[in-house]
């Protein structure tokens, strides 16, 4: 074969290649997923979980959770974060809407060391004062802001205040309270002026101490992470807490590792350990009862309904005189309090 023909049948060729590896190398989808299903499409943004990995810790674990109102803070937020980090700790933080976008690099930084980002609203209004329309709006916009500059996704909500009755199944989201309220915005500098350096390490010494040696398994712990003084309270309750014992966790880690599922619309201020010794629907006759439990407290409600406000809390142990009774709750006295209790924790 003569050599310019030689080179035209490998003209061809190579044209023939090029127009089918053309074909082949397409890798846009097809419409409607027509014949796409083993390509490999990237999504614009990736959901980070907050909740899907297994949780490393057990039901046996001693487990408290730390949270963290009305932020972020540039500056007393990543304080906290050091010290969590520094004790192998998390928390849980629940963000406000009109800080989140000039502190994007904060949530970032909290969800990155373990710590779980929760929904305090858009701009702490009383939800329960407000329109469903305007409900709605405090619930969605931070959810969604969060998730569009971070692609993290709240899974939690704290109502401002602790407010929510009568908003419970509009809001879509588990409520978190708490069952210990170290009221440090009470002792916050701003309203201290003339304190001295003593007086007020007293008080940071004062709120520690009635934290760490009143914990038990199961409680959620409520702060503010806006507070110089709270920084300075994180640097001694943190590691009281792990000195006796407690590994310090998100809410959803700590719900998670106990066996309890957080369900939307439901209200949570601990977790209860419960091990019913009577049927939910008898009633106890007046008289002194023991509380029994598998090492959590419990609470001391206003009302014999579980999304009741908690007011106080008992100890497995505590012995308490039930007054009177309805099926399934006991309204006791105390030497520090008196309301309604879950009967199924009280034994003769």
């Amino acid at each position: 074969m003569k050599k310019s023909k030689i080179v035209s049948v490998m003209v061809l060729l190579l044209t023939a290649m090029m127009i089918f590896t053309g074909c082949m190398g397409d890798d846009k989808p097809l419409p409607n997923g027509e014949g796409g299903s083993d390509i490999a499409v990237t999504p614009e943004k990736q959901t980070v979980s907050q909740t899907e990995a297994q949780s490393p810790y057990s039901s046996e674990d001693k487990l408290i959770a730390l949270t963290y109102d009305d932020g972020p803070n540039p500056t007393q937020t990543n304080k906290i974060l050091d010290i969590l980090e520094k004790h192998n700790s998390h928390a849980t933080f629940f963000v406000v809407g009109y800080n989140i976008e000039k502190n994007i690099d904060t949530i970032k930084r909290t969800q990155s060391i373990g710590c779980e980002i929760g929904n305090h609203s858009d701009s702490h209004k009383n939800l329960t004062k407000c329109s469903s329309s305007v409900l709605r709006e405090q619930v969605d916009k931070p959810n969604e802001l969060i998730f569009s500059l971070t692609g993290i996704k709240p899974v939690l909500f704290r109502a401002p205040g602790g407010a929510f009755k009568g908003v419970t199944n509009n809001i879509g989201m588990p409520l978190i309270q708490w069952s210990i309220d170290t009221e440090d915005w009470k002792s916050k500098d701003a309203s201290h002026e003339g304190r001295t350096d003593e007086e007020r390490n007293a008080e940071l010494h004062r709120i520690a101490d009635d934290v760490v040696n009143n914990a038990q398994k199961g409680d959620i712990v409520l702060m503010h992470d806006i507070y110089g003084f709270t920084a300075d309270l994180s640097e001694l309750i943190i590691p009281g807490l792990v000195e006796k014992g407690f590994k310090l966790v998100t809410v959803s880690e700590m719900y998670e590792a106990y066996g309890v599922p957080l369900k939307n619309g439901e209200v949570y201020y601990s977790v209860e350990f419960v091990q019913p010794q009577t049927d939910s629907s008898v009633t106890l006759e007046a008289g002194e009862y023991t509380v029994k439990t598998n090492g959590g407290s419990l609470n001391i409600r206003i009302e014999p309904k579980k999304d009741s406000q908690s007011i106080a809390k008992l100890s497995s142990g505590d012995t308490v005189k039930v007054i009177k009774s309805v099926p399934g709750w006991a309204f006791v006295d105390t030497s520090f309090a008196s309301g309604w209790v879950n009967a199924a924790y009280l034994v003769k």
